[in-house]
């Protein structure tokens, strides 16, 4: 069943890129401001980079500031449109269009765990202690050795190691200062077994849906809470259906820039290596972006009506053990160690 829906998944997805090709962008997938390309020049290649974040995000604004220094470095080659909110697809439905070529780019983040157990590594509580650590990790062998290649195996490029962010909970119910202040407490998590073991170890009701989704769901009451970086916090808008913000820093989630490969194989070798650095150079934007705005964004929420603590951070490190038991269940441990070795380096 799961393959017949990526199947229809994928034939709408081809669909919708095919008649955005055809009859250009409708109001329904209006890509992002355009502006900044170099008109005296028609682009050769157009690029369609599909995103489920929204502006104020930093996968957006990564995408923004990629489009920005492609089109720059290219001279106008190469054109850029930015399709947020999931317009094009949902992230699945995206890894699946790669293959064929219907979609270029997209941005998926922990639903990478859903195509390659190793992603979920990631999904490992308190596995980076702080910013310094990750733009480490990012320009590290561990990243280009053993994660780009693996999406080769599944018809992509890994181009850019990005910020997604530390991630905090939000809820209605009470302040989260200790594991068992989430008893009962229905919270929405992403597509990832990890993420769902470890919030039914700290006592959790956990669900996963997808991000654009979160909204509503909060809205009519069939999540009680959510957890989310600051950045995704504020372009999801909980701050006005979410009454207490936790600060846990209990997952750091990394966003990955992908090309399909049918795609990226076809364009000139000039092109790629402007894409490829132009994607190293925004994932490096994503994190001062998200470094930036975190203090204003705090604040921000605190004007907003939310109720701010600090969570009692050791307490929910006693209850990881089993969870990254439940990881090298589907992971060959040694390679488990080695990325928690590595990122504590």
């Amino acid at each position: 069943m799961m393959k017949k829906n990526r199947f229809i998944n994928l034939a709408l997805v081809s669909v919708i890129a095919f008649a955005l090709i055809g009859c250009g962008s409708t109001a329904a997938t209006k890509p992002a401001d355009t502006a900044g390309s170099d008109s005296a020049k028609k682009p050769s290649v157009t690029v369609k980079l599909s995103s489920t974040s929204s502006k104020g995000g930093a996968m957006y604004e990564g995408a923004m500031k990629f489009k920005e220094l492609v089109e720059e470095r290219s001279k106008g080659d190469i054109a850029v449109q930015v399709f947020p909110d999931g317009q094009l697809a949902k992230d699945l439905a995206a890894i699946d269009a790669h293959k064929t070529g219907a979609i270029h780019l997209s941005l998926p983040s922990t639903a990478m765990a859903q195509i390659d157990p190793k992603f979920g590594v990631f999904d490992i509580p308190f596995l980076f202690k702080d910013a310094a650590a990750v733009t480490k990790f990012a320009h590290g062998e561990m990243w280009t050795k053993e994660f780009q290649p693996l999406f080769e195996q599944y018809g992509m490029y890994g181009l850019g190691f990005w910020e997604n962010g530390f991630r905090h909970i939000t809820n209605n119910k009470r302040p989260i200062n200790v594991p068992e202040d989430l008893k009962g407490i229905k919270i929405r998590v992403p597509e990832s077994k990890l993420r769902v073991a470890m919030f039914k170890e700290f006592g959790a009701n956990p669900s996963t849906s997808d991000f654009s989704e979160v909204f509503t769901a909060l809205q009519q009451g069939v999540f009680d809470g959510q957890e989310n970086p600051f950045v995704q916090i504020e372009a999801g808008r909980f701050a006005e259906i979410q009454k207490y913000l936790s600060l846990t820093n209990h997952t750091y989630t990394p966003a990955y820039l992908v090309a399909s490969k049918v795609w990226f194989d076809k364009l000139k070798p000039e092109q790629q290596e402007i894409l490829k650095k132009a994607a190293v150079d925004a994932g490096d934007f994503t994190r001062e972006y998200g470094a930036k705005v975190e203090g204003e964004l705090l604040a921000k929420f605190k004007a907003a009506g939310m109720t701010v603590n600090t969570a009692d951070v050791a307490a929910f490190q006693d209850k990881t053990g089993p969870v990254i038991d439940l990881l090298k269940e589907s992971i060959d441990p040694a390679f488990v160690d080695k990325v928690v070795k590595t990122a504590k380096e």
